[in-house]
């Protein structure tokens, strides 16, 4: 704890490291009694170690992002990723992107521009960010199916970008909802598997995050609004399973997941006595996603169960779900494969 303390007096630094660097000063000074010089010779070579140390890790956080940025595009941006970089953020300041706007670099580029619209609540950054991502529209078509990130996609970015900066909301993947609530993803269709697994929300003109979601919810693939605009449902995937969740914003209420509730409706129809996976993972797929009533959706799923002893798993194809939120009722019914 001694030791914590002293790291912190010289300088910002992060816990991690605090708690990394203390346990070995404890080590290191064991059974040992020092005269006051000494003392202050260990201290002040400490000090200098630490000054180091600082320096160090500004310049760490000034290169980060440029360094790490290339394994963002068509992989998997982990919530913990983001965590370094906000944290990066938020002690250096919103530069950082504007640095990364001026490089020249697409991935960078790409990542500081989505990063800049969480700044839409600070008036003076929002205004500057309008000003410094306006340059990189690009008349090029966006193709997400190549291989690299293209101009077209950071132009897209920008796009996107400047639809939330500006106010005008005009972009089609942004949702309106009954209430007046904006609805928006960032980071859209970074992978090849869909879009970052967060959902901003803006109220009363205020930018918010309503959710990030975990493992092995990766990627969001839509946000549907219901035909009154009063809920949407979420799909979402991982590369090996599907996920649909339902949000009513005004009223601060989601529904379960729904592919693993019509797994565990169809197995104990069917007394199988199926595994929960530690990871949470359904290996099932989803596909027809469709609004029938301002309440009801319904989908089409290939559910897959792994049922101990049993080889090969079982899949069930042709699954028809219903599902009603308002009422939390599930049915299903399974088509003919005929």
């Amino acid at each position: 704890m001694k030791n914590e303390k002293l790291i912190r007096s010289i300088g910002s630094v992060a816990d991690k490291y605090v708690r990394e660097a203390a346990p070995q000063n404890k080590v290191s000074n064991a059974g040992q009694t020092l005269s006051p010089k000494r003392k202050l010779l260990r201290y002040s070579l400490v000090a200098a170690c630490m000054a180091v140390f600082v320096f160090a890790t500004t310049a760490f956080a000034a290169s980060y992002i440029q360094n790490s940025i290339t394994s963002f595009y068509l992989r998997y941006l982990s919530p913990q990723e983001m965590a370094v970089a906000n944290s990066i953020a938020a002690q250096h300041g919103a530069d950082i992107y504007f640095d990364a706007l001026k490089s020249g670099d697409l991935y960078n580029q790409y990542f500081a521009v989505n990063k800049l619209v969480e700044y839409y609540n600070d008036e003076e950054i929002r205004e500057r960010a309008i000003r410094a991502i306006t340059p990189l529209l690009s008349d090029a078509p966006y193709d997400r199916e190549l291989s690299d990130l293209d101009i077209g996609a950071l132009s897209d970015a920008a796009s996107f970008a400047l639809s939330v900066l500006t106010k005008t909301f005009d972009d089609p993947r942004i949702i309106h909802m009954a209430d007046g609530t904006i609805v928006f993803t960032l980071f859209n269709d970074y992978s090849d598997y869909g879009t970052y697994n967060q959902i901003w929300i803006i109220q009363d003109d205020e930018l918010r995050e309503l959710i990030s979601f975990n493992e092995p919810k990766m990627y969001i693939t839509g946000l549907i609004p219901s035909p009154d605009k009063n809920l949407f449902a979420i799909s979402l995937c991982s590369n090996k399973s599907n996920f649909i969740m339902i949000w009513d914003i005004a009223n601060g209420m989601v529904s379960p997941e729904l592919v693993d509730s019509a797994r565990f409706m169809v197995a104990q129809d069917r007394s199988i006595a199926i595994w929960q996976r530690i990871d949470n993972e359904n290996y099932s797929g989803v596909r027809n996603i469709e609004w029938t009533y301002n309440d009801s959706i319904e989908f089409h799923a290939s559910l897959w169960f792994r049922v101990e002893g049993a080889d090969p798993d079982i899949h069930i194809n042709n699954t028809h779900i219903r599902y009603n939120f308002k009422k939390g009722y599930m049915e299903y019914f399974i088509q003919s494969s005929d």
